[in-house]
This record gives structure tokens, sequence and C-alpha cells, in this order.
């Protein structure tokens, strides 16, 4: 008795500090704290900057140049006689004065030297100095348009994939719960089980030392209590793990005492109530769903592709200037401006088969993807049939667990009488009471099964996110 009193001293005290919570109150901690589902609502914000990244390149591109070059060897020109016109003379009737005078004082200027004609002019100055603006925006480049389109999916992937982590995460909150209630079920059980052979030992003890039963008797009773010693401590440690596991889902510290309120007795009731939609067309389910996201994503990375063989059209602009000198005195370096404004057409021609084949990987990848969705969409159909089926059996032990908890309780009773009228034995009494352990854990297990095998089918159904019993 002194190891059953300290139990339940000890009991007490910890449930006066404990967090009290039910399974809603479990589903909006861990929906609110657990950092899978932070980061899945990040990766969304994620993605949202990723899309207006890719509408940022159809927008003009302004760049701030600098640029400083030091000419190690300047470069040689060399003029031909003429200017590598032709040689010979000038016909003077095809221009006028003016041009003729200034063509007369430019060949002076450049005429080759005859005994140095073969070493040429070194051109520009050591120091090049260039800053400016340069703009540039594409106008027709079909690839940019497709890469967007694959933003708004990506963002629909991540939502989707967010959606997902809640549904798992509701899953695992609820199994987690009922699993922390079945070991407390049992642990009850154990517990209850316990304080009534305590008094039937007692009673044995006390009839013992009347001369009224054998010694045998306490021995045994005896044995049986000790008996239940192990199972407490076990129950008493699955309820240590899935208190653990419960606290990691909800984000929360382990240390904080916690207590679910409720029993799986309760959910008997709704068990029979509760109306499962007959919907099994995975419609919502995430699976399917994603995959079909990265199905409209490959299709569009396709077409990307394609688009390779597409020609571009570039605008640019930009407004320079420069300094050439010779030393670095730049209180009397000249700045000269210059600018141009163009666009580029690019048509693409040959790239040695690399747009080619990266549209073949494409193609493949799609075909990857379709095969994968069916093998996926097999699995979730045979899921949800495997969990009507548990949740039917379940539904039928519990009935039958029921009635076998009254049938023993009633046997139970009917031994105990025989035993203390001296018509039964102690191994009748005790088979009795082992009978009634067993139904009322069979009894919480098919509940348990049943919650466990519903949660499975609402993640697989894809329901949104709810806290249901």
């Amino acid at each position: 008795m002194a190891w059953g009193g300290l139990c339940l001293s000890t009991a007490a005290a910890q449930d006066s500090d404990s967090l009290r919570i039910d399974l809603n109150t479990a589903l909006e901690i861990a929906l609110s704290e657990n950092p899978n589902v932070k980061v899945a609502d990040m990766e969304i914000t994620k993605k949202e900057y990723a899309r207006k990244s890719a509408y940022g390149a159809l927008f003009p591109q302004f760049d701030l140049i600098g640029q400083y070059q030091r000419a190690i060897k300047r470069q040689t020109v060399y003029f031909d006689e003429g200017f590598g016109m032709g040689g010979g003379a000038i016909d003077p009737t095809k221009y006028t004065p003016e041009e003729l005078k200034i063509m007369e004082t430019v060949g002076k200027m450049f005429a080759p030297d005859p005994e140095s004609a073969g070493e040429g002019i070194q051109m520009g100055r050591l120091n090049v100095y260039t800053a400016g603006l340069n703009v540039s925006m594409p106008l027709v480049v079909p690839s940019l348009w497709k890469n967007i389109q694959m933003s708004r999916v990506d963002i629909q992937l991540a939502m989707e994939k967010a959606r997902s982590s809640r549904i798992d995460l509701t899953n695992q909150v609820k199994k987690s719960f009922y699993s922390l209630l079945l070991a407390q079920d049992s642990y009850d059980v154990f517990k209850k089980t316990y304080a009534t052979d305590s008094l039937n030992l007692e009673n044995i003890r006390d009839r013992f030392k009347q001369g009224v039963v054998a010694e045998y008797d306490v021995i045994t009773a005896d044995v049986r209590l000790k008996s239940l010693i192990p199972s407490i401590l076990q129950s008493e440690n699955m309820m240590k793990i899935a208190e653990l596991q419960l606290k990691m889902l909800m984000g929360i510290d382990s240390e904080i005492p916690l207590k679910v309120v409720g029993s799986l007795d309760n959910y008997r009731k709704a068990m029979f109530d509760t109306i499962i939609p007959a919907d099994t067309s995975l419609l919502n389910n995430s699976d399917i769903k994603q995959f079909d996201l990265q199905a409209d994503m490959a299709k569009k990375g396709y077409e990307m592709q394609k688009s390779q063989f597409a020609p571009t059209l570039v605008s640019s602009f930009n407004y320079m200037y420069m300094s050439q000198n010779n030393d670095f005195k730049f209180s009397t370096y000249r700045w000269d401006p210059y600018s141009m404004l163009g666009v580029t057409l690019s048509i693409p021609l040959f790239n040695g088969g690399q747009r080619y084949h990266n549209m073949k990987q494409s193609e493949i990848q799609l075909y990857q993807l379709k095969e994968q969705r069916k093998d996926v969409e097999r699995g979730l159909k045979l899921s949800i049939k495997n969990n009507w089926d548990l949740m039917a059996k379940s539904m039928e032990q519990v009935v039958a667990s029921e009635s076998a908890v009254e049938q023993a309780r009633k046997g139970y009773q009917i031994t105990q009488k025989r035993y203390e009228t001296g018509m039964g034995t102690i191994v009748e009494v005790n088979a009795a009471a082992l009978a009634i352990t067993n139904a009322e854990l069979q009894y919480r297990n098919a509940i348990y099964d049943y919650l466990a095998a519903k949660a499975d089918l609402e993640k697989t159904l894809g329901y949104d996110i709810q806290a249901t019993n």
C-alpha cells in the first residue's frame, strides 16, 4: 500500500502545477508554435520575393560604370600612301576648294616619312578613364515571360506545401494526443487493479490469520499484486514518452508539466455519431495537388526551353565620359562625353544542341511526374480502404470489448462470492481479475485504433485544418 500511496501523492502534486489541455488546445498551440509550420509559412514569403524578382527582369536596368585602363604598350597604326584609298592623285573635280584644302592639310600631317614609313604611329595615351550610365531593357524575351509564369506556380506549390505541413502536424498531434490518453488510461487501469488487489490481499491475510484460508492463497495474492508493478511502471514510462512527443509537436518546453483532459471513454459515443464523408476522390489530397502543381511547373519549364529557340530583342542606352592622359594631374584632365542608343536582335542558330537536349530533358521530367502520380494515387486509394476497414473493425471491437468488460466484472463478482464461501479457489479469482484488466485494455485499444485510423483517413482525404474530436 505504501508504494501505491506514494504514486497517488506524487501524481496529485504534479497535477496542481500542470498545463491542462484538451485536443483543441493542443492543436491551436501546435499550429502556432511548431517550427515546421513556421518554416513552411516563411517559404511562401520567400517565393513571393522570388516572383517579384522575376517581374523585375522586365524593367529597365540602370548601372553606373567606372573604368580605368593603363596602357602597357600603345597600339601602333600604319598609313599607306593615300591612306589606303587606292593611292594616286586626288581628282580635284570631285571636291570643293574647301575640301581640297582640308585634305591637303591632313595629308601633310600624316604623310609618312619615306625613311620611317614602316615604323607606324602609336595611338592613344597611357591612362584611359571612363565613367557614365548604362541602361538596358528587354523588349522581346519569351523566356522571361515563362519564368514569371513558373514563379506564380511556385508560390502555389509553396502554399500547398504549407497546407500539407499543417495537415501532417494535425495528424501527428491527434495521434500523439490519443497515444497519451491510451497510456494514461492504461496506467489508470493498472493502478485501479493494483488498489483492488491490495485490498483483496489484506482480506486474504486476515482470513489466513483466522485460519479460514491456506498460506498458498496469501502467497498467490501477493505474487499477483507484485506482478502488476512492472506493468504500472511500463505504462507510466509510456505516458512520459507520449507526453514528450506531444510537447515536441506543440513546440513547448519539455520541462513544462502537461496534463491532458479527458480519457478515451469520452470518444466512445462520438465513434458512432461521427459521419465520415464518402468523398474519397482525393481532390483535396495534398500529395496529389503537389504533383499536379509540379507537373504544371514542369510543363512551363518545357515551354521555357522551347522559347530559347525564339529571337530576343533588347534595347540599350549609355551616356559616358572619357578622358585620356599621360600623367596623373586630375585637375587638368579633359572629359569628352559620348552616348549611344540602340537595340540588339539575337536569333539563336546553333549552340551545340544544348537547347534541344534541355527540351528533351523537360519532356522526360513530364513523363516521370505522370507515372509517379499514378503510383502515389494507387497507394493513397489503398490507404483509404485500409483506414475504412480498420475503423469498421475497431467499432466492432469496441462493442465486443464493452460486453466482455461487463461479463468479466460479473464473472469476477461470482468467483469472489464462490471464494468467500469456500466453493472457489484463489486461482479462479486471479483469473477473473486478469480477465477484467485485459478486457478494459482491449476496449481502450479499440477506441485508440479507431481514432488513429480516422486521423489517418482525414489526412489522406486532405481535410482542412480543424480540431475534430
